[in-house]
Formats: structure tokens, sequence, C-alpha cells
């Protein structure tokens, strides 16, 4: 699970239809152009860690990538039951910190901004991140990320990373844990890797 959990950083694919224009059309690419831009400016600037913090949340819809870790909303709160808002929270946490670790990492990457692939339910943004390896050599992923609307703002439901999707990778974890031992298994888990993440 910890190489799992460790790709989080950099991505949620999802079973989208390929129909006609996502609602509120084209503009997620701006969007997560601007959202991206703030939190890193932030991180350069050696901002407060609550102000990297809420622009992050700003950005990521936590509740959305929970609801599905558990298979929906339809399922969400039979399997979570009265730990739901526990669940979500840790959930939470772990995304953020896995995140900002990318962000914060000494050479995150250059962006290249490939283009926005608008489908009924949601709008795919493409890029690329061209880096440096430990060794030295040029190395380019490709990061879409899946965006909705949520009251008007966009906001990422998903990271696909070469072809991999957070979503569906918090999804298998999670139900393995759950089929070993419930929320508890889910929950103590959780925390064990907030618990290594904050002690790295």
């Amino acid at each position: 699970m910890r190489q799992t959990i460790a790709a989080l950083s950099l991505s949620l694919a999802l079973l989208l239809p390929t129909a006609a224009l996502a609602e509120g059309g084209p503009g997620a690419i701006d969007a997560f152009k601007a959202s991206h831009t703030e939190v890193t400016t932030l991180v350069d600037a050696d901002a407060d860690r609550k102000d990297i913090q809420a622009k992050v949340d700003e950005l990521l819809d936590y509740r959305w990538i929970a609801q599905a870790a558990l298979g929906g909303p339809s399922k969400y709160a039979e399997l979570c039951g009265e730990r739901c808002d526990e669940f979500q929270t840790l959930l939470t946490a772990l995304i953020r910190e896995n995140y900002l670790k990318r962000i914060k990492a000494k050479d995150r990457g250059s962006v290249e901004y490939v283009g926005e692939e608008v489908r009924e339910k949601a709008t795919k943004v493409d890029t690329k991140v061209t880096f440096q390896d430990k060794e030295g050599a040029t190395k380019v992923v490709e990061i879409d990320y899946v965006m909705h609307k949520v009251e008007g703002k966009w906001h990422v439901r998903d990271v696909i990373t070469d072809g991999v999707s957070l979503a569906k990778n918090y999804k298998y974890e999670i139900n393995r844990l759950y089929a070993q031992g419930g929320m508890d298994t889910v929950i103590s888990t959780l925390q064990k890797k907030i618990d290594q993440l904050e002690a790295e």
C-alpha cells in the first residue's frame, strides 16, 4: 500500500461518458492553472502552512474522493456509518499531505498544459511534467486532472498519472482494508500513513 499511497501525491481513470459538453463547458484548464500557480507561489514564498493548505483545499474535492473510495454516495453512509466524518477527515489529511509533499519537492518539474477534454459530467485537464531524476536524466510524466463544478467552482476529483487513477487506487486499497477489518482497519491504517508522512 505504501507505493500506492505515495503515488497519490502526483495523482483519481473514471468511467466518464464521452458525450457532450460538461456542465459549465470549457474553463477547467484556466481554473486549474490559477489554483496551481497560487499554491506554488505560496510554497516558494514560504508562506504560512495554513494559507497553503487553504488554497489546496479550494482545489481538491475531498468529499467526492472519499465517497468514491467507498463505492459512491449510495454506499458511503452505509459502509462508514458513524465514522464517516472521521474517515473523511483522515483521508483529506492524507491527500493534502501527499499533494503538498510533491509541490514542496526541490525539483517538482515544469508543467506543460496540453489541453482539456470536455465531457458530459467532468472535464479532463491534460498536462505533462518534465523533471530531472536523481541521476540527472530528464523524465516526462503525463498527469491529467479530472475536474467538475461544485457550487459554480471547478474542483479536482481525480488525478491520473501515466494512466493510473488516484480514485481507483484509493477505492481498491480501502476496499481491501475494509474486507480485512471494516472501518476500524481502514481508519487505523490511514492514521498510520499520516503519522509516517508527518515524521518524514
